[in-house]
């Protein structure tokens, strides 16, 4: 996700807060009887401030009356900022969104609870006692009823995903696979350097590239390099995000980041107001999809995509 000035918008805040965020200075905005919440962020793109705004929404009508302070953690440096003020400042919860400043939290903070957002790798969640939170991965039956969706056809699938993290999302998926009679090829690529010699041991007769999990996916050079050998062979990409979709790949399953907002909001609330232990609050996966779907994309495959799906999906790239 790229990196904008970290400024936060009045727009996206409800009536009892205010957040105040310039670089890494602190204003507290007061109020009476509060909770104060820390907020933790990698970056201030439209997606995190998305996933803010429901995030504050969601408890807009709480009996909580939260009371934010905000630190960017968008270069490694600003860890210390991070230590200088735990040590005088005691939230209630730390909201932490993307994965540097989830993983700036979990090594200091043990005790506070912590909601983490934005972040592809539940399991440094779950080996953590203090920390639950909403993951950006789909479960393996949605990303599968997608596929047979757009692509009821594909009979032969090269899944590309990282070798240790993705290991069992692809076997989660290949379950669903074996069950009707296709053929998952397994395509793990640890960097965007394995993806040449990776490609070239791919079978020459495929139905799809699907990636979905992968420590290469955000670079833009091993995308291009997906996309090239997408239109090279006419093999369909089914992409991660709808960048990758706009950039050519047939389609992929995005967010909304709201609703991840406000599905972070529920379990602070349960951690709040209802006292649950963190561990007692596995992860979540996205309760809501938008679908995006390139029709230049289908044309260049010669892919028929089915009518009956079209107004399932959120946007369409002609």
């Amino acid at each position: 996700m790229p990196s904008y000035p970290a400024y936060w918008h009045s727009s996206v805040l409800n009536w009892r807060t205010r957040l105040c965020l310039v670089g890494v200075s602190l204003l507290i905005c007061a109020s009476a009887a509060a909770t104060d919440i820390l907020i933790l962020q990698s970056h201030d793109s439209p997606p995190y401030q998305q996933t803010l705004a429901g995030f504050q929404s969601g408890l807009a009508n709480s009996n909580l009356n939260p009371v934010y302070q905000a630190l960017a953690l968008t270069h490694s440096s600003e860890t210390e900022a991070l230590s200088q003020l735990l040590h005088d400042y005691r939230p209630k919860l730390i909201l932490t969104l993307g994965t540097q400043a989830t993983r700036a939290a979990l090594a200091h903070v043990k005790n506070t609870p912590i909601v983490a957002g934005l972040v592809l790798d539940t399991d440094e969640l779950r080996s953590n006692a203090n920390a639950t939170g909403v993951g950006l991965t789909f479960s393996a039956s949605l990303q599968w009823q997608w596929l047979r969706r757009l692509l009821p056809e594909a009979r032969q699938i090269a899944v590309l995903y990282e070798p240790q993290q993705g290991l069992a999302r692809f076997e989660a998926l290949q379950k669903q696979a074996q069950a009707e009679g296709v053929s998952l090829i397994a395509a793990p690529a640890a960097n965007a350097e394995d993806l040449p010699e990776l490609m070239k041991k791919l079978p020459s007769q495929l139905d799809a590239l699907w990636a979905v999990d992968s420590a290469v996916a955000f670079n833009p050079a091993a995308v291009r390099e997906l996309l090239l050998y997408s239109f090279r062979n006419r093999v369909p990409l089914i992409g991660l995000s709808a960048q990758w979709v706009k950039a050519g790949a047939l389609y992929a399953l995005d967010w909304d980041y709201g609703d991840l907002g406000i599905q972070s909001a529920d379990l602070a609330k349960d951690i709040l107001l209802k006292g649950v232990l963190p561990t007692a609050l596995p992860p979540l996966t996205p309760r809501k999809v938008r679908p995006v779907l390139n029709l230049k994309t289908a044309e260049h495959m010669k892919l028929k995509i089915s009518g009956q799906w079209l107004s399932d999906i959120s946007e369409l790239i002609q």
